[in-house]
């Protein structure tokens, strides 16, 4: 009897600590705040990848030194992706016309006719590339879409967002791959 109670009590224990380290986790990754430091990539350099747009040609993410770039990883069948689409668009008019500014999406997991269909209905502007190796969504570490990333002149990873951004959210990564101060605001 008092065998079953201690391995009833373990049992409660390991539980109780894997609901923990889930919450934890959870609200680690909220897919809702900036994750403006405190993660792996924050500081690394860019990876060297060379990736296929839309429109036939290629985009290489290391050549792209000198710019503030904005990169968000998205598809046309995420809810979130679609959700932060108004944002991702006002941002990108508001910004397209500064020579230090580039802002890039990267397509992971859907098709080519979907991401033209898409692309042609709501009047994307930005340049759209393609994962088709996963390469670039493994050397990012991203866990899902959308996911946006803001890369500094220096070629270096400046800020991370996992999940929908605000127009607010941008603006500060954007601030902080130019080294300024973010505003503060979010969400």
């Amino acid at each position: 009897m008092k065998r079953r109670r201690i391995a009833l009590f373990a049992a409660g224990a390991v539980l109780v600590a894997f609901l923990a380290f889930t919450v934890v986790l959870a609200l680690g990754l909220d897919g809702e705040s900036a994750e403006y430091r405190g993660t792996a990539l924050l500081g690394d350099p860019v990876p060297d990848l060379v990736l296929p747009t839309l429109d036939g040609g290629e985009v290489a993410l290391a050549e792209l030194d000198g710019k503030a770039v904005i990169i968000n990883f998205w598809n046309s069948w995420c809810i979130p992706c679609k959700e932060e689409e108004p944002a991702l668009k006002a941002f990108y008019a508001a910004h397209a016309g500064e020579s230090d500014f580039e802002m890039i999406g990267i397509v992971r997991d859907d098709s080519e006719s979907a991401i033209r269909k898409w692309v042609e209905t709501h009047g994307t502007a930005w340049t759209v590339a393609f994962d088709p190796s996963a390469r670039a969504s493994v050397d990012f570490g991203t866990t899902g879409q959308p996911e946006t990333f803001a890369v500094a002149p220096n070629g270096r990873i400046a800020a991370l967002q996992r999940g929908r951004v605000s127009i607010d959210d941008l603006e500060n990564m954007l601030a902080l791959a130019r080294g300024e101060r973010p505003s503060g605001g979010g969400g």
